[in-house]
């Protein structure tokens, strides 16, 4: 696999490390999960929807932390740091997400284990980087989803601003990371030489929204939220159905699509209309074509839509609910679901990865270890013998 003979040491929680790490592991990386022994990664415990069933295992945590081990060792105490330093000296990659302040005082910060080992590639993950006021601040994608403006540009001008989904600034950040410690080891190759590599929630979430953001560095004005009723290309607009099913007619070069698009919902009159003709008109005058629009399209069903624009020159997609998404052919044809043997569960259906290499493939090792499983096995592997194992648990600096 492309990155067998990897050796990459997390210590991470929830998610964004932890899930960038579970890229490395798909990939044939060795990844060992440094815990704390009094509970592990709180996603463990908080990973699971309240509201969702029970289907015995934590699903979320499952995403952001298969095919890893775990080493359960309290890094709080001198001899549980003793062992992390003797780990990286072996391995490629440490990765984190704990805050700077706490890595120094911890001994694990980068100066400190770059001496250790200079092929080291140290993986930091902060909430809104490593310079500035905010520096020292933790965070979630909760809140950095709303300081970085995507909150504030969502939804109809007027409504409340919209959350996002959990977990959508820490998957965007963590493929960050994760392309980062690709370049890195791509330098190292080269070099030799590891470095630090860095990438924050607050900047990852800059960079989803970077278009309007330099939109508003460029004009100094603000970005205004999109009025769907006056959208100015209303070919790239939503629509609902008469059954209650919203699309989205997304065709970004609109003279193409035109013609097609007429004539698949028996608006030809309009076609050549001086009003609707060519892009401009259409976006002078597309409140009045946006109503007709609408009422089109609440005269026909999902269905009569889809069946009206297949194999015709308009872009456009369902508006699916994520239930719908669990179910679409597309994303199970294409690979990114797929159905997985789990240790715990039998099959299981799974979120792969989005990533694709077609000598290199990933592996989906489903499962994910128990809170210290393989404390053993890695020690005897570092040299320690079973009666140190037995002095290091007595001594609770292990599981």
């Amino acid at each position: 696999m492309l990155l067998e003979g990897i050796k990459a040491l997390e210590m991470g929680q929830f998610i964004f490390v932890p899930y960038c790490a579970t890229h490395l592991a798909d990939f044939g990386a060795e990844v060992i999960k440094i815990e704390n022994p009094a509970g592990g990664d709180p996603l463990r415990v908080t990973g699971q929807a309240a509201s969702a069933p029970d289907i015995g295992i934590n699903y979320y945590f499952e995403q952001c932390n298969r095919g890893k081990k775990s080493f359960a060792i309290d890094v709080n105490k001198d001899e549980g740091r003793v062992i992390i330093h003797k780990l990286v000296k072996g391995s490629d990659i440490f990765m984190t997400n704990f805050q700077p302040e706490t890595l120094k005082r911890m001994h694990l910060d980068y100066d400190t284990l770059s001496k250790l080992n200079p092929r080291l590639i140290y993986a930091l993950g902060t909430g809104y980087g490593i310079r500035g006021p905010e520096r020292d601040r933790g965070g979630f994608d909760y809140g950095v989803w709303a300081r970085s403006g995507l909150m504030a540009s969502c939804g109809e001008p007027g409504s409340i601003p919209v959350q996002c989904q959990p977990g959508f600034g820490d998957h965007v950040s963590a493929m960050n990371l994760f392309a980062a410690i690709g370049m890195a080891l791509f330098h190292r190759e080269k070099t030799g030489e590891g470095q630090f590599v860095h990438a924050s929630l607050y900047g990852s979430m800059l960079d989803a929204g970077s278009h309007s953001v330099q939109t508003a560095l460029a004009t100094k004005q603000e970005v205004p939220r999109k009025d769907r009723r006056a959208t100015i290309n209303p070919l790239c607009n939503s629509y609902v159905t008469k059954d209650d099913k919203w699309l989205m007619i997304s065709s970004k070069q609109p003279d193409r699509n035109w013609h097609d698009f007429c004539h698949s919902f028996n608006l030809e009159h309009l076609e050549n209309d001086p009003k609707f003709k060519d892009t401009p008109s259409r976006a002078n005058n597309c409140r009045e074509l946006i109503i007709i629009l609408d009422k089109m399209f609440a005269k026909l069903t999902f269905s009569e839509v889809e069946e009206r624009l297949k194999g015709k020159n308009v872009h456009w997609s369902p508006a699916f609910t994520y239930n719908q998404v669990a179910n679409d052919p597309q994303a199970w044809e294409a690979g990114y679901i797929a159905t997985v043997d789990h240790p715990q569960i039998g099959p299981f259906n799974e979120f792969t990865n989005p990533l694709e290499f077609s000598k290199t493939p990933f592996n989906i090792r489903a499962g994910i270890a128990e809170l210290g499983q393989h404390n053993e096995e890695i020690l005897l592997d570092m040299g320690y013998s079973w009666e140190d194992i037995t002095r290091l648990k007595d001594s609770r600096i292990i599981l």
